[in-house]
């Protein structure tokens, strides 16, 4: 059974407006007050065009939906999140739930507010969502209604060491249960982007923290199916997307970020330079080298070496399906000679990894960009 979480189509309405009233029913709500919510609260295809709706759907059939407004004022709405009785107890409202924390930080939304129904309510207070405040609901016999929010900031973590190691006696359950599903959709993605490569990579099933040290266990797949994970929303949520990036630094102290170019998964995003693990990055006792690998994607995309400055901090972001491992880089050269020396290396490289270099003196300057979510908490700790 295939599961994704995707973006919603105007052609979606009626069945998502099926799914807000079943799911609203369940509650055993007095009938004409739901009588009246049947008749007020609809989805409707202009709904979809102006906000941020996700849909989870087994195979192709909707069982759940979620929908964000940007407030504005760093602000973040989750307007409505509903599952289907039937399909309640599949950790389908925790998925679409992470899928509106991930909307709203793509909108630069560090706080999500919600208005919740009594019977909802510990459901969010699991997912560290705290109450503000309350007032009474429109329903007969039905608890107060919470006002809820949380700060969506992806954390910083310093790091002193780092101990990843490959497991190679187990395979991704997620690569293996939806194979031919992950072919079909390499085909897809690979019709439109020739250079994509299927090679092999390194995705991260367990860590943990302990004080500053980063132990953490991976599992190799194809890069095909790391994709898939990606774009269906990250239906393992147990996986995690474990990188390493430079954060270059100029004598300015100006941070200077590279544009992913098309011929890339990441086209047209804009962060530090970097990339996922790969099987260069295993050692010969099965450890993997983050370093080396944060070293190698530098070199790869900039010339630049980390030699060529000094380095300091080490630092983690934790940011829902992602964790990034960065390296603060400062070079002896301003950010316009670090900017010369880029696009003079990609003039020289058959199909260059980056299409534009963007110099940050503040967070503003990424604004006009798409920027993950990880890469502007980086920036703006650095900068800071």
């Amino acid at each position: 059974m295939l599961c994704q979480m995707r973006p919603a189509k105007t052609s979606q309405a009626a069945v998502l407006t099926h799914i807000m009233h079943k799911a609203k029913g369940h509650w055993g709500y007095d009938p004409k007050d739901m009588e009246l919510f049947c008749e007020h609260w609809k989805i409707t295809p202009q709904m979809i065009e102006e906000d941020k709706i996700l849909t989870i759907t087994e195979n192709t059939t909707p069982l759940g939906f979620v929908r964000v407004v940007n407030e504005g004022n760093g602000i973040a709405l989750l307007d409505c999140l509903f599952v289907l009785p039937q399909a309640h107890g599949k950790g389908y409202g925790a998925w679409l739930l992470e899928g509106a924390e991930e909307l709203a930080k793509r909108m630069n939304c560090n706080h999500l507010r919600l208005e919740s129904d009594a019977n909802a309510v510990p459901f969010y207070e699991r997912h560290k969502y705290s109450v503000t405040s309350e007032r009474p609901s429109a329903f007969k016999n039905a608890g107060d209604i919470r006002f809820m929010e949380k700060d969506l900031t992806p954390k910083i973590r310093q790091i002193s060491s780092i101990n990843l190691k490959l497991n190679t006696n187990t395979t991704w359950d997620f690569a293996v249960k939806n194979e031919t599903a992950i072919q079909d959709h390499w085909q897809t993605l690979t019709q439109s982007n020739p250079d994509l490569w299927d090679g092999r990579v390194l995705s991260l099933y367990h860590y943990t923290f302990e004080a500053q040290h980063l132990v953490g266990s991976l599992v190799e797949t194809n890069y095909s199916a790391f994709l898939a994970w990606r774009d269906w929303g990250f239906p393992d949520r147990k996986a995690k997307n474990l990188f390493g990036c430079t954060i270059l630094r100029s004598s300015e102290g100006h941070l200077v970020f590279g544009k992913m170019a098309s011929n890339t998964a990441t086209a047209g995003q804009v962060y530090p330079p970097g990339g996922n693990l790969d099987l260069n990055d295993i050692t010969e006792t099965g450890l993997v080298d983050i370093h080396g690998s944060i070293a190698r994607e530098l070199e790869e995309e900039t010339g630049f070496k980390h030699s060529d400055g000094d380095l300091g901090e080490l630092i983690a972001v934790e940011d829902g399906p992602r964790l990034a491992i960065a390296r603060v880089l400062t070079l002896p050269l301003t950010a316009e000679q670090i900017l010369a020396k880029i696009l003079h290396f990609n003039a020289n490289q058959e199909k260059p990894e980056l299409d534009e270099v963007v110099i940050v003196k503040t967070l503003s300057n990424l604004d006009a960009h798409n920027v993950p979510p990880h890469a502007r908490r980086l920036a703006e700790h650095v900068l800071n």
